[in-house]
Formats: structure tokens, sequence, C-alpha cells
């Protein structure tokens, strides 16, 4: 499959660049909140100061694109973030990261040997690629392909971004 040429951020989308999308109007994630003016992260049962610097996570697919829009970017597609994520400079492994293509199959892709892990899925959800910390190590992998609907921001799953 031939790629157009692309522009991808080095790493996911931070938690302090989120914020200025959260407070130009934009939808917080799911377990953020202001706690005495300063942006708060539930995590295992507890609430934590928001590390700036650290991948934002638990957004859903419909928030990670209209941050794009607000960013003037927008979501690589699953075929450039699998050929970026083969260069050494690509940090991945902290988030799953949606990507703008759905879960459809393509060439050379198998499908579970289980059928109804994946078939049933097909052009309802979202594909995500990457990891996170929570991943086993087997799934690790930049060519693991991830789904999930849109709407879905309760995983450990964030996003990058590429130039339009």
């Amino acid at each position: 499959m031939q790629l157009r040429p692309f522009a991808i951020a080095a790493k996911p989308v931070t938690n302090a660049a989120y914020a200025a999308f959260v407070e130009a109007g934009g939808t917080p994630p799911r377990y953020w909140q202001k706690i005495d003016g300063v942006w708060a992260e539930r995590g295992f049962g507890q609430w934590r100061k928001l590390r700036g610097g650290a991948p934002v996570r638990h957004v859903d697919c419909n928030d990670a694109q209209a941050y794009c829009r607000w960013a003037k970017r927008r979501l690589p597609t699953e075929a450039e973030w699998e050929c970026a994520a083969s260069h050494p400079g690509l940090r991945w492994g902290s988030v799953w990261e949606w990507t703008s293509s759905d879960f459809l199959p393509y060439p050379g892709f198998a499908a579970d040997p289980y059928k109804e892990y994946s078939e049933p899925w097909f052009g309802t959800h979202k594909v995500l690629r990457g990891a996170s910390f929570s991943t086993p190590r087997r799934l690790a992998r930049r060519t693991f392909r991830n789904f999930y609907q849109p709407h879905r921001g309760d995983v450990f799953c964030g996003f990058r971004t590429c130039q339009q």
C-alpha cells in the first residue's frame, strides 16, 4: 500500500496540550476534575494533580477529533500510524492511540481465530494502535490492532496528531 507523505507527532498529545483545548471550551476527559482551580485526574480510586507532560488518556475518538479540529491537525490513519511506529524516534506504548480508520479487514489481515472476536465489529468501531502500560506484553507490538466504538473513553486511550 502506498502512503502519501505525512507528518506525525513524535509523541501522543499531552495533558497540558489537552487542558488548553478544554479551557477553550473542549470536553474534559471523563476522569478529570478541577479541584481548587487545578486540574486533577482520578486514577485507581485517587485524585492526583494532573501531570502536564504525560499523555492524555480516557479521551474518546469523538473528543480526539474535536481536539484535532481545534488544533488544526488530524488523527493519523491506521496505515500512517503503523508506518511511523517503525521509526525509532516515534514513542508509543503509554496509551492506546485512536486513528481515523474504521475497523475493517484489509489485504493480509487475519481475523482472530475466534470468529466472533473481530468480524462482527467491522465498520462499527474505530482502530486504536499502540499499547498502554496495562497491555499484556504479547499484544504490545506495532502491528496489533485494537478496536472500540468511538464513544468509548473508559480505556487507557489517547491519541497523536498529524499535520493536515
